[in-house]
């Protein structure tokens, strides 16, 4: 490593790091030699240098989990609840240290970032909210299940708080423990959520044990006996090399939870008035250009009519031209925001593909208009670049690939609405979101038929962007396998299936009187 690497450590971790830590009541080591190196999306420069675990402490961690998880699954709901709903306030009284390290880490807008903490702290509400079946008869009413034991979480960069909590308060309440390997690209905001855990959890700590480490030591988690089931999300490259590992284990007839890639497709037909065009232009922008192209449920393809192709493709062009011109476009470290939550690309990698995106756009007979990399001067070591717009004569290969960046593929179609669903479920990793803009009513009902995806939105004011509605949240193909946030029971998927013991306690009758 560089000596000019080592000053920007010393000077970065003072001044943004270790501060955050002391208020979040931890201490992390952020300069071990030779550790992993997490950087700062918002202008490249190296922020920690972290110890990583290995396939022994994977087995050292697992096995101080299992012992926690003996004692906790012995405890009563109420006491499992109260840890969550503890959790909940805590994340809420350290919003802003919370925020603050996802805007490092991811280069999220101040705004996004706090969006994602309340949303995090909401999400374990819910949870509470929904394991309780409701009073019947003056009697308080739950339904319990063996829990699995181990829950392996993998998480990735994009929503490092939100992700971790569709896992963790059902995982929690259901009498588990967990093993948490956030993405490498994002260790320091679960290292900041371990340190709030603690201080809730107090003699309960060891259920949350953190794994750090790049891809090896995520296999590694994996393949651990000791790991009961695993609950990943990521890229559909991952999931297959997980299920793959999977296969080798011992069987213990538990179901594992993969979210994966998300190829999302939309129609917008001729059935269809001008003002409805712009509108439903206006929500795809929102789930087009959200946390810049790096999220699952981003709008990624769009087919249009041909009839109203040449209106709708200016009316994006329009639009995009807009928000670049004023400047939105800015490093998220400045307190700036902008009403997409749009930043800079997380790494290099990203950018790399951003551009092979667009290469293999122009090789295949289309045209890509925007897409400049910007404050390159500014920032050499960042990424940040203009929304990029893709005109194709027709589906291409390199639609077919999800390109985790802010490039959105316009095709025209014609005939009818039967020939664009056919598009939008072609691709194997097109099976998260899919959506329709429509004022024929037969045609939403003949593309919710058709459509492949765990999730079909009709006329949805966010675009493919917020897809579940409270009906859990999950994709088919190769987009992914089980459900999370499942409202309607969220402790299915951390317990193993076989007894119930079903509970009814008097709400009447006042407790520890006597």
């Amino acid at each position: 490593m560089s000596a000019n690497t080592n000053k920007k450590l010393d000077s970065d971790i003072k001044t943004r790091m270790s501060v955050l830590f002391e208020v979040l009541g931890g201490t992390v080591d952020l300069k071990v030699a030779d550790g992993l190196e997490v950087t700062c999306a918002a202008d490249g420069s190296v922020i920690a240098q972290l110890a990583t675990d290995s396939k022994k402490t994977v087995d050292q961690k697992a096995a101080t989990a299992r012992k926690a998880q003996k004692i906790w699954c012995m405890k009563s709901r109420v006491q499992r609840v109260a840890l969550v709903e503890a959790l909940s306030a805590a994340i809420k009284e350290h919003r802003e240290p919370l925020a603050t390290l996802i805007t490092l880490e991811v280069g999220k807008t101040l705004k996004e970032a706090y969006t994602e903490v309340d949303g995090s702290a909401d999400i374990l509400a819910k949870t509470i909210k929904d394991v309780s079946l409701p009073e019947f008869g003056g009697m308080l009413r739950a339904k319990e299940r063996p829990p699995v034991g181990i829950v392996g979480l993998i998480t990735s960069f994009n929503f490092p708080l939100v992700v971790a909590n569709w896992n963790m308060g059902a995982a929690l309440v259901a009498g588990n423990a967990v093993l948490w390997k956030p993405s490498e690209k994002t260790p320091l905001v679960a290292l900041g959520y371990k340190c709030v855990f603690d201080k809730v959890a107090g003699g309960n700590s060891d259920l949350l044990q953190m794994i750090v480490g790049k891809r090896d030591v995520g296999e590694a988690l994996v393949a651990s006996e000791e790991v009961d089931m695993v609950s990943a999300t990521g890229s559909v490259a991952m999931g297959k090399g997980i299920k793959a590992t999977l296969s080798k284990k011992y069987n213990k007839g538990v179901k594992h939870i993969l979210e994966l890639g998300g190829n999302n497709g939309v129609i917008i037909t001729e059935k269809t008035s001008r003002p409805h065009r712009e509108w439903a232009i206006n929500a795809l922008l929102t789930s087009f250009l959200g946390t810049s192209g790096q999220r699952c449920t981003n709008t990624r393809r769009v087919f249009i009519h041909r009839s109203v192709y040449d209106e709708v493709c200016e009316y994006f062009k329009i639009k995009l031209d807009t928000f670049i011109a004023s400047g939105a476009i800015q490093n998220p470290l400045s307190g700036e925001s902008n009403e997409y939550g749009y930043g800079p690309l997380i790494d290099r990698d990203a950018f790399r593909r951003f551009e092979h995106a667009k290469h293999r756009v122009e090789m295949e007979g289309g045209l890509t208009v925007l897409g400049t990399r910007l404050l390159q001067a500014e920032y050499p070591n960042a990424y940040y670049v203009e929304p990029a717009l893709s005109f194709l004569p027709s589906q291409t290969a390199i639609m077919l690939e999800e390109t985790f960046a802010p490039i959105l593929y316009l095709v025209p179609y014609d005939g009818e609405v039967e020939v664009a669903a056919a598009l939008v479920n072609a691709p194997a990793n097109a099976g998260l979101v899919s959506a329709i803009y429509t004022q024929n009513q037969e045609e939403a009902d003949c593309f919710a038929h058709l459509s492949e995806a765990g999730h079909v939105l009709i006329n949805s004011p966010k675009g493919t962007g917020t897809p579940a509605y409270g009906m859990g949240f999950g994709g088919n193909k190769d987009s992914g396998e089980g459900e999370i946030l499942n409202s309607c029971d969220p402790l299915q998927a951390f317990t193993r299936d076989g007894h119930f013991t079903r509970i009814a306690q008097n709400k009447d009758i006042v407790m520890d009187v006597v």
